[in-house]
């Protein structure tokens, strides 16, 4: 091939024209040129991985292939051979090439990934040949914006391309952005008729406008030139545009006349024209934020409407909205983002007023809503957002249904927060829809895995979440699985007690189960009874959530609250009550099977007692005085919207045909608010802690009263102590602590995450040598050959790979040469005293593919193993989501082959093939030892009043 001449793009500015002139040597052909780029790729073009990385496009204008072998890419001058192509590499003759920018730095063919991401501040990227002489340079290129690239043009100039043409013909460079467009007037409600202007600070650019809903763009929409009248609810978008450059994003203000809204066709006037109601109407309206929806009309409505059709259900089912907050009160309290829109739920998604689930993606507008949304939480920035109508709390459900407060579910939700857990926040607002009045709604976060990265930390792709049904929403079902695993086989000693904990946080447990089972929730889990009689509703299990981080460091799970609103006396199956009793719920492959398993255990009984007792006793989060309070709350927060409601949907219904006459706040609404503060909630506590004594999870014995109770004096006071019961002796302590040692279940680790491990890939001639004998306690003769690292052993292929987190000791060597690794960890027992102690022997791994164990030399487990040979293959693959979830393997049968002194376990790992991608081996060893529970050495025993002269904590059982 000819020596390829020297393509410098330069800039030369004449006025405000940026013109780029391709440089050639006279008569020598030009070479590859890098002919386009996107910084911030988020949607236009998919890796193999399906990621959206950041792309190079290198264009060879030449009527005659170019190879490519040996030339480089670099985002920096001072080090242009920054990533090397392979050998190999052709470009065909006025063809195009991409190259991947993600720093996976992968050379296959058709699978060119570079080592470095491109900066979307600015910078260069430097093509240069074999020779380190540069034959393409992007200087200083400005700063680039999401999912438009960056290139020449047709027209010789460099610019925008929106949208980007990877792999096409470049077509005329956009030159810049146009401003964002500005609205004269704030979203909100006026009062009288108005005039609002659109601008931008773009000399010569047009806006185009819309005014029912509809999308515009440079070809649809009505051309500004002017203020223009505003004289009823209406919803604005608009954009800007201009000849060579790139348009602006829509932006939306919606306006509401409270007038025109009662006069809407859907608004009932027999609430509307109320003496009772009309005055409160137009306020009440006001009284909450307001989410505005706006979007083209036949699209959610109409005959192919996901209204409509509202079964459709997943990403096909999504339709482009403009989402808009504001809070009338607060005109700065708002912020608007395009989104997509899904109907949501079961069989709410019947109901005339439907639940609607909306998101926030790169597709629409930006990843994320950013706002203050909910004051009450740490998190403000959010990936999707829930529009909850009500569903059975509300009167749309049923013609016959009086008894909803639309308040239910929030108010579980603060429940659960304030048990000391973490449970989505939401709250009231009114929803517009194209500007029509559409109800009475709550807008919360749902327990997705966006959700428990944001509250719990990590990446969204750490975490697993698992629903109702066992449906995974996000990441794998192993560590469910397990825990069911264990719940299913039943915990009978300190051992299981243990083990299940590996995956509770047994306080986060036994409050969300207290929380569900106080709520008296009949769409949850079954069975319940009314006075011994099984009146479940349902016999499959329904609305729970779980998420665990299994990725990049663990959690245990959190249960969280959940589409709670036919709770609380709704009389799905009976007469309206608070003595339904759900203390013996048990559905299998939930976690009513793990509360099964656990409440028949004598240790989670007290522990699940003192959480009770925490609870319900004095200003606990289920005691009366907290309880009818935030009830107030919530109610009054609503009062007045509800009549708006009543207006909108006071006769419309899914059971039933609709009503003669609409349902009121007055008649309707606040009958069912007072039942529930005047007769559930002063009764409901008493009534859970009769039920729980006849499982077992309350003890007839009455904890200690102690008085007076969490007082402060500047003098010394006198403390006394009394129970109910007869004959009991009362323990306590002066520093806080329990009076009780529990029945302890101690765990020794003879093998941790960073213990320390000898590992080697076996040839035929490490074979020869050292045969079988590296699983023995003795050294195998080659032990100095080995090589010595940290726990978690293998490798990785992908730059962002799942195991990479998880390697300490990498065995690169590995790849391509054996499937089969061996590995050994010594770990010391000191005397017979502990080796005695110990009661139990669990194995847990992290594997891929398969592995066999050996304790001292004896097989002891195994899983997926092919066969002993030094270089044997896995029997079958795992799962890489699974891979990196510790499964446990009980080795208490093996026990025995513990020795005082040194001890190894010996490890033979293996992939599925040489030439697999990854390889992951971590093993972990502990051993458990139990002991009765006691009375602590610091408990005294009361027999009398106690005179206390210094600041402490006093627990007394």
């Amino acid at each position: 091939m000819s020596c390829l001449a020297l393509l410098s793009l330069r800039p030369i500015y004449i006025g405000s024209i940026l013109i780029w002139f391709l440089i050639t040597a006279s008569g020598i052909k030009a070479g590859p040129i890098i002919s386009e780029f996107l910084a911030n790729n988020q949607s236009s073009l998919k890796d193999e991985d399906s990621e959206s990385s950041d792309w190079i496009e290198i264009h060879n204008p030449e009527n005659i292939e170019a190879d490519l072998t040996g030339y480089s890419l670099s985002d920096d001058p001072e080090n242009p051979q920054k990533w090397i192509f392979p050998a190999g590499t052709r470009l065909p003759a006025n063809g195009r090439i991409i190259v991947f920018s993600s720093g996976k730095n992968r050379l296959a063919p058709n699978q060119l990934h570079t080592n470095f991401s491109i900066a979307t501040s600015g910078g260069s990227l430097i093509l240069s040949n074999t020779e380190s002489q540069i034959v393409s340079e992007i200087e200083d290129y400005p700063k680039q914006r999401k999912d438009v690239s960056y290139g020449i043009g047709q027209n010789g100039l460099m610019g925008f391309f929106d949208p980007p043409t990877p792999s096409l013909i470049n077509g005329t460079a956009l030159t810049g952005f146009v401003a964002d467009t500005v609205f004269t007037k704030k979203r909100g409600f006026y009062e009288g008729f108005f005039v609002t202007g659109i601008s931008t600070r773009t000399a010569d650019a047009s806006i185009r406008y819309t005014l029912n809903g509809t999308k515009p763009t440079p070809e649809k929409g009505i051309i500004y030139e002017g203020p223009f009248l505003i004289a009823s609810s209406t919803t604005v978008r608009a954009m800007a545009y201009k000849e060579g450059m790139v348009s602006t994003n829509v932006d939306a203000q919606s306006y509401f006349f409270t007038g025109d809204i009662i006069n809407q066709s859907e608004m009932n006037p027999e609430i509307t024209n109320s003496p009772t109601y009309r005055d409160e109407l137009r306020e009440a309206l006001k009284k909450l934020p307001v989410v505005s929806l706006s979007f083209e009309q036949n699209t959610i409505f109409g005959r192919s409407g996901i209204y409509e059709n509202s079964d459709d259900k997943g990403r096909g089912s999504e339709r482009e909205i403009h989402f808009e907050y504001f809070d009338p009160a607060n005109p700065d309290d708002s912020v608007h983002e395009p989104a997509g829109l899904r109907i949501h739920g079961g069989n709410s998604r019947q109901h005339p007023k439907k639940p609607l689930r909306i998101y926030f993606r790169d597709d629409y507008g930006d990843s994320r809503l950013e706002h203050d949304i909910f004051p009450d939480s740490p998190v403000k920035t959010f990936k999707s957002l829930l529009l909850r109508g009500g569903g059975h709390d509300a009167w749309t459900f049923d013609s016959r249904w009086r008894e909803a407060s639309f308040v239910r579910n929030q108010f579980l939700h603060q429940v659960q927060r304030e048990m000391g857990q973490t449970s989505p926040h939401g709250r009231h607002v009114n929803v517009f829809l194209n500007g029509q009045y559409w109800g009475l709604y709550e807008l919360q976060e749902f327990p997705h895995e966006h959700y428990n990265a944001d509250h719990h930390g990590g990446d969204p792709e750490d975490w697993d979440i698992v629903k109702h049904g066992q449906e995974v929403e996000a990441g794998s079902r192993a560590a469910w699985d397990a825990l069911i695993d264990l719940a299913e086989s039943g915990i009978n000693s300190s051992k299981d007690y243990a083990a299940i904990q590996e995956y509770l946080d047994l306080e986060n447990f036994a409050d969300a189960m207290i929380q569900r089972i106080w709520a008296s929730d009949e769409d949850w889990l079954s069975p319940f009874f009314l006075n011994g009689r099984d009146i479940s509703t349902f016999s499959d299990d329904k609305n729970w959530y779980v998420g665990r981080k299994s990725r990049n460091g663990t959690t245990k799970f959190f249960f969280y609250n959940w589409d709670a609103e036919m709770s609380m006396g709704i009389p799905f199956s009976d007469l309206q009550t608070f003595e339904n009793d759900f203390s013996r719920i048990n559905n299998a492959r939930s976690p009513g099977i793990i509360y099964d398993a656990l409440r028949r255990y004598p240790e989670f009984q007290l522990f699940f007692a003192d959480r009770l007792r925490k609870h319900c006793f004095f200003g606990g989060a289920l005691t009366l005085g907290p309880l009818r309070e935030n009830w107030i709350d919530y109610t009054e927060t609503v009062r007045s919207p509800v009549v708006a409601e009543s207006a909108r949907w006071g006769v419309q219904a899914w059971l039933e045909q609709d009503r003669f006459f609409p349902f009121t706040r007055d008649d309707e609404w606040l009958p069912a608010v007072n039942w529930v503060r005047d007769q559930f909630l002063p009764n409901r506590t008493r009534e859970i802690l009769n039920q729980f004594r006849q499982v077992n999870l309350y003890p007839n014995t009455e904890a200690p009263l102690i008085l007076p109770f969490g007082v402060n004096s500047e003098t010394p006071i006198e403390v006394s102590m009394n129970t109910g019961t007869n004959n009991s002796t009362i323990y306590f302590t002066k520093d806080g602590s329990d009076p009780r040692i529990a029945g302890l279940t101690s765990t020794t680790i003879l093998i941790g995450e960073n213990s320390n491990v000898r590992v080697i890939i076996p040839d035929a001639l490490i074979n020869n040598e050292i045969g079988f004998t590296w699983r023995s306690i003795k050294p195998p003769s080659n032990l100095n050959n080995w090589i010595s690292g940290t726990n978690g052993v293998g490798y990785e292929r992908s730059s962002r790979g799942t195991y990479l987190s998880f390697i300490s000791t990498t065995v690169d060597e590995m790849w391509d040469t054996n499937a089969s690794a061996y590995l050994r960890y010594e770990f010391e027992i000191p005397d017979l005293k502990t080796l005695q102690s110990l009661d139990s022997l669990v194995l847990q791994m992290r594997y891929d593919d398969g592995f066999a164990a050996y304790l001292n030399g004896t097989l002891v487990s195994w899983s997926n193993y092919g066969t002993s040979a030094w270089n044997s293959t896995s029997s079958s693959p795992t799962n890489d989501n699974e891979a990196v979830v510790f499964e446990g393997f009980d080795l208490t049968p093996q026990i025995s082959q513990l020795q005082v002194g040194t001890n190894v376990l010996a490890i033979h790992g293996q992939n599925t093939s040489p030439r697999s991608s990854d390889f992951l081996i971590e093993a972990a060893l502990t051993s458990s030892s139990s002991a009765p529970s006691k009375i602590s050495p610091s408990a005294l025993s009361y027999s009398g009043p106690i005179e206390l002269n210094t600041s402490g904590v006093i627990k007394a059982r």
